[in-house]
């Protein structure tokens, strides 16, 4: 059975949202993962309005829902800096939360990443050292942050080819 570490879409229309999954390579895209390995919203949206990533161990609290405890705390936060009379500009942000040990796990048993979770990882560093895959940036058979054209990387082609 071939594994893929791919995203699966949830949310509603206009507001996606993606959850890292390693699942069967034959499965729709939205099929009961093998395992859930991070979340990825590519919505920017303010950083003091999001829930914090909850701690599983963490007590329950009993006012609510603890997600909507904090959303509530972050507009107060925001709603008070505003009163302040602080012009302070909302900084957006994306959200990529990743498992990293499970990943590197899953990669190393020989799942394979499919082309815009190969670049996520890439610019993570989860990736390990000389394993390429499809959609990441950096070529193979050049040293990071090079210049193709200098004469180290044109010594670094011919020894390969070699």
């Amino acid at each position: 059975m071939v594994v893929r570490l791919r995203l699966a879409r949830h949310g509603t229309r206009n507001n996606p949202f993606y959850h890292l999954v390693a699942i069967a390579d034959h499965k729709p895209r939205d099929a009961l993962p093998i395992e859930k390995l991070g979340e990825y919203d590519p919505i920017p949206r303010p950083a003091a309005f999001r829930p914090p990533k909850l701690d599983p161990n963490a007590p329950v609290l009993s006012s609510g829902l603890p997600g909507r405890a904090a959303l509530a705390s972050g507009a107060d936060m925001a709603a008070e800096g505003s009163k302040m009379g602080g012009s302070q500009a909302v900084k957006l942000e994306k959200r990529l939360e990743l498992d990293g040990n499970r990943i590197k796990y899953w990669l190393s048993v020989g799942a394979q990443p499919s082309k815009p979770v190969a670049k996520m990882l890439d610019k993570a560093g989860l990736i390990p050292e000389g394993k390429f895959y499809k959609g990441m940036f950096r070529h193979p058979l050049l040293e990071p942050h090079s210049n193709p054209l200098s004469p180290s990387a044109f010594k670094v082609n011919q020894e390969l080819e070699a």
